[in-house]
């Protein structure tokens, strides 16, 4: 699969091919891996057609690995959000390609997030005096929203902001 280019790759993947049986842990994660470089590399010449295709191959070897062992939801989630806040600062965003969509990532920060944003506050002020759990915990939180952060502003959409801008205040205080 390494040498499949990014075109024959995503088409492979968007079939579902391979099947998550057929690759293991390390693999799947390496299959990640391989397709968010892909992708940062070339995004710029690709076309709708091609985003479309790339962002089912993206959700499937996602998917996999999830599944695999490899990575948990949160983590899914996490690298999805990294990835499209860099993607979208090299190119615009699209309502139709769920990795070039603010407002569908935005949605999945707000399923995936475990505290509001008033207990993040609560618990950043003390952070240090919490067991290594909740300090976990937190810097998860900090994970999935600062890519969130930088997609609000490349998309500069008033709705996007007005649902983090509170977090704006509370991220730098989170471990």
């Amino acid at each position: 699969m390494a040498s499949l280019d990014l075109r024959s790759l995503s088409e492979l993947l968007a079939a579902h091919t391979p099947t998550i049986s057929e690759l293991g842990r390390g693999q799947w994660l390496g299959v990640v891996e391989l397709m968010m470089m892909r992708l940062t590399d070339e995004c710029g010449s690709l076309s709708a057609e091609s985003w479309a295709t790339c962002s089912l191959a993206l959700t499937y070897a996602l998917e996999a690995a999830v599944a695999s062992g490899s990575i948990d939801e949160t983590e899914s989630i996490i690298r999805r959000l990294n990835l499209s806040a860099a993607l979208l600062q090299r190119i615009p965003s699209n309502s139709v390609v769920d990795i070039l969509n603010p407002n569908h990532l935005i949605d999945l920060l707000f399923q995936e997030l475990q505290m509001s944003v008033e207990e993040a506050r609560e618990r950043a002020i003390h952070w240090r005096a919490l067991g290594i759990v909740q300090i976990r915990l937190l810097r998860t939180v900090k994970n999935l929203v600062s890519p969130a952060l930088s997609l609000a502003r490349v998309a500069s959409r008033e709705e996007v902001d007005g649902r983090l801008k509170a977090w704006e205040e509370v991220v730098p205080l989170l471990p």
